[in-house]
């Protein structure tokens, strides 16, 4: 895929979020997911208006995380002002979510959604179970698998 659209991407991304570090990540991440397409053997016609939709998918989920931990944040400031984090717990904070974000994007599609709905999303095995199409034991398993993977003790193969 050429990379001549690079420049183009990061400058679009950079005016939407004013910040060309994080315009970068974006269109770098967008690449990764189109290269992964190509990869599994996907044909891709049009390249620049998929690199488009997947960075703005890709900002989507930026942004909608960084709401999210600063929601948390901002909810740990409520409980007591001692209890706010400090900078360092913030950034130590972001340093570990990025991590969980990083090991979730290796596993499994299905071990990753099961992971996310029971652990993240709060739903029972038999919810997320009847909404994957899969038995409570399969999503027992993804989720213990999901759980070993995050801590880092998952066995080599998948």
């Amino acid at each position: 895929m050429p990379e001549r659209y690079y420049r183009e991407l990061l400058r679009y991304f950079t005016r939407s979020f004013g910040d060309r570090d994080t315009a970068a990540d974006v269109v770098q991440e967008a690449y990764v997911r189109i290269f992964a397409l190509q990869r599994k053997g996907n044909a891709i016609l049009d390249p620049r208006a998929l690199l488009y939709h997947v960075g703005r998918n890709v900002a989507a989920t930026h942004a909608t995380r960084r709401a999210a931990e600063q929601r948390m944040l901002d909810t740990l400031g409520l409980v007591a002002a001692d209890a706010a984090p400090s900078v360092e717990r913030t950034v130590i904070a972001r340093q570990q979510l990025d991590a969980l974000v990083r090991r979730l994007s290796v596993m499994p599609t299905k071990r990753r959604d099961a992971f996310i709905l029971v652990r993240i999303h709060g739903s029972s095995y038999a919810e997320a179970g009847a909404y994957m199409g899969l038995r409570v034991e399969a999503i027992e398993r993804h989720v213990m698998r999901g759980i070993l993977d995050c801590a880092g003790l998952s066995p080599s193969r998948h």
